[in-house]
């Protein structure tokens, strides 16, 4: 009986293990929906290669097909060809939705930066980083170049192209913009052209500054935007800032952080009837303007929506539950893995950073409820992602648990993409999830994808 104890230590999951399963799936699902997936506009793999990659072992762009744009809608089926998992591209809704795709985007740029520590210890990881740094160039000028209305704002279009033409076509959705849309693609850009100290580095600044321009040539405009369009705003303009430290951009920031927090905790049934999702983007954006600037009055709030936050987790069933909208029991994964980055933000900020309600949501709603359709396979043993700093020595080994649950299956097990579904519904009366469709959104990937990947990169989760 002496063994028992070690034995459950083993196996429990702690918060660290629940970071690493979230970052390990964000970053490797990118890799296989960037190359592998179809459910977009591909670009052709000579127009990738670069000088630098040809000095290094790797055969990452070969039989791959990498987006130029991802589609709001596919089917996450897969199929083996040559012994490669490649994604049905059947069902594909070819709605192209901005913001989708500048978190699509940044998400690349920040796997850039994470890519760039293989360098002169793995070619083929460290080839990523070069790839993926010219994949969103060429996505951006993809979007610059395709994705605005006459008036040069970016808005969602439908592919309406011929299959059997080479013409891309593209007819507009709605010629209304986004405000939001504008900001997260502005933060994309400034991104990108912090990679290198060409030409088209210095062009895409500059055309990310004339965005934030637009912003304070229309600040009046934006006082009248809607509560939920001033939270994503407020949020691209929080990732805009991290990147360029701009100081027009703080001012804003601070107007419009004023404008939401009167708006939200003026009226005690505003904050009640706020969505979950919403107020989870309200805490993020809060903490990143604390990050960013340091100034208490971010931190107060940050700490004031915590405690609205923990009204939504029932101790009693584990999970959270949405007791002031129409259908408290129907979740989407952006709700649940968003209310689960807030609890990770909090806990890193406390000296007692544990949380078993992290671990409860992450069991019982993510990895039991049936939301996520597979989940990557753990890195070899040979892999310096397996090992503590990529060191490859013995002592630094990380854990089966650091990678994946295996109650869930890989992709080559199931046939089935390592992605979010739309919505899973909780019974009250059976305490069991049923699945909804089993279809890929990107609108709900990206952003988690995104998030996981950006708050893990600059050690904020």
């Amino acid at each position: 009986m002496k063994y028992i104890g070690p034995f459950l230590r083993l196996n429990s999951l702690n918060q660290n293990n629940i970071k690493n399963q979230l970052f390990h799936l964000s970053k490797e699902s990118m890799k296989n929906i960037i190359f592998n997936s179809k459910c977009g506009i591909i670009i052709n793999t000579k127009e990738l290669k670069s000088k630098k990659l040809s000095d290094l072992d790797t055969n990452i762009l070969k039989s791959s097909y990498p987006l130029l744009c991802i589609y709001k809608k596919s089917n996450p089926k897969l199929k083996s060809v040559n012994d490669k998992l490649y994604w049905s591209d059947e069902k594909a809704k070819k709605e192209i939705n901005i913001d989708t795709n500048a978190f699509m985007t940044l998400s690349l740029l920040e796997l850039t930066d994470y890519y760039d520590f293989f360098k002169n210890i793995d070619d083929s990881k460290y080839a990523l980083s070069i790839i993926y740094a010219n994949l969103a160039k060429r996505q951006l000028q993809f979007y610059a170049s395709n994705m605005r209305n006459e008036e040069g704002v970016f808005v969602d279009k439908i592919d309406i192209s011929d299959s059997s033409s080479n013409e891309l076509k593209l007819e507009i959705k709605e010629d209304k913009f986004k405000f939001s849309d504008q900001a997260i693609l502005m933060a994309a850009f400034y991104k990108s052209s912090l990679q290198d100290d060409s030409k088209e580095s210095v062009e895409y600044k500059n055309f990310s500054l004339d965005i934030l321009n637009m912003f304070i040539e229309f600040k009046e405009e934006l006082y009248a935007l809607s509560f939920e369009e001033l939270l994503k705003l407020s949020l691209g303009l929080n990732i805009f800032y991290k990147y360029s430290k701009n100081e027009n951009a703080k001012i804003l920031m601070l107007d419009l952080f004023e404008l939401i927090n009167e708006n939200f905790f003026s009226n005690a049934s505003f904050i009640t009837e706020t969505k979950l999702e919403n107020i989870c983007i309200y805490y993020i954006s809060s903490f990143l303007s604390y990050k960013n600037t340091g100034y208490i009055i971010y931190k107060d709030t940050v700490d004031k929506l915590y405690l609205e936050l923990l009204k939504f987790y029932n101790d009693e069933l584990g999970i959270i539950v949405k007791n002031n909208e129409r259908d408290p029991f129907k979740f989407s994964p952006t709700e649940i893995c968003l209310y689960i980055m807030c609890l990770f933000l909090n806990t890193n900020e406390c000296e007692d950073n544990s949380s078993p309600i992290i671990s409860s949501i992450f069991k019982k709603q993510l990895v039991n409820s049936g939301i996520i359709l597979s989940w990557p396979e753990t890195p070899s043993l040979d892999d310096r992602e397996r090992y503590k700093n990529f060191s490859l020595n013995s002592d630094d080994l990380l854990e089966e648990q650091d990678f994946r649950m295996s109650s869930i299956p890989t992709p080559e097990n199931i046939n089935l993409a390592s992605i979010f579904i739309k919505n899973i519904t909780f019974s009250e009366r059976k305490h069991e999830f049923k699945q909804g469709k089993t279809s890929f959104y990107s609108n709900k990937n990206m952003l988690i994808f995104f998030f996981t990947i950006y708050l893990c990169n600059n050690c904020y989760l």
